[in-house]
């Protein structure tokens, strides 16, 4: 080759570079798409362990058929949210002296009263809704809660992806699939809901709204316009969770085998050094 038609080293330089730039390109992309797969992976699991829990909670309090929260004492603090409370005397000197059986003094009054204790009833749906409380109030990343398409209390009503999910998993029901679920990415955050199957519970208060506890009748708070008609088996609503995503690199570095990393990052120094020597050759 003359020199006139011989590359410039500004030419051959360029040959050598571009496949290099390339390379690197390309792995930063693949572990980018790695981290983004493992992210996606993992908070998705997390979405389904914390639906898990909420269903667990949700049939243990229903073999139960809710739990009663237990006072002691007319000023004793009542404790949250609950549809029915029976009261009761700790013993029938007690129960005379309250009903006016017995003529009491004014301490055996007072005394009575410090004793006797009350029980709140919770159903399931109502402990489930207390436990996503009591996440979101920890500063879990993970948080839950629960909602249908017609609901007793209005606060519960769903949000614009809660009513995609209610399609999605109705149709996914419809199919035949085990556990319906639905999922999308918002931002930075992954919506995650599962449908919620009614139980025999349920129906207490979710039946009609004759049959359902006086409570829910007559406290505007659930006078929602909806949440009756359930049928035992059949999808009632959703476990609707929010997950935060986290950083694709964060969760490859976390995630990946250091060992995995450390070769990685060996093959590319290795390719610059290849790259680098070559041009000196031909220098």
């Amino acid at each position: 080759m003359s020199p006139s038609t011989r590359p410039a080293p500004a030419h051959r330089s360029a040959h050598l570079l571009l496949p290099l730039a390339i390379l690197i390109v390309a792995v930063g992309a693949a572990m980018w798409l790695i981290g983004q797969s493992l992210v996606m992976r993992q908070t998705l699991s997390e979405s389904r362990t914390v639906a898990d829990m909420v269903e667990n909670i949700g049939r243990w309090a229903s073999q139960y058929g809710g739990v009663h929260a237990k006072t002691v004492g007319t000023d004793a603090k009542i404790p949250g949210n609950f549809l029915t409370r029976s009261v009761y005397s700790v013993s029938s000197n007690d129960a005379g002296v309250l009903q006016g059986a017995l003529v009491p003094q004014y301490n055996a009054e007072q005394a009575a009263l410090a004793r006797v204790e009350a029980y709140h009833w919770k159903n399931p749906a109502l402990i489930q809704r207390e436990v996503a409380d009591v996440v979101a109030a920890s500063g879990s990343k993970a948080v839950y809660r629960l909602t249908a398409r017609t609901v007793l209390n209005t606060n519960n009503a769903p949000d614009a992806f809660e009513k995609e999910a209610l399609d999605a998993v109705a149709a996914a029901a419809e199919r035949g699939e085990k556990t319906p679920e639905h999922w999308r990415v918002q931002g930075n955050t992954l919506l995650y809901a599962r449908s919620v199957i009614a139980q025999s519970s349920c129906l207490r208060c979710h039946d009609t709204a004759e049959k359902a506890p006086e409570f829910l009748r007559t406290n505007a708070q659930f006078s929602g316009g909806g949440g009756f008609g359930y049928v035992v088996g059949k999808p009632a609503g959703l476990i609707s969770v929010k997950v935060p995503l986290t950083d694709p690199w964060s969760a490859l570095v976390t995630s990946a085998p250091k060992e995995g990393l450390a070769a990685l990052g060996v093959a590319i120094l290795a390719a610059i050094w290849l790259a680098a020597a070559a041009l000196r050759r031909r220098r």
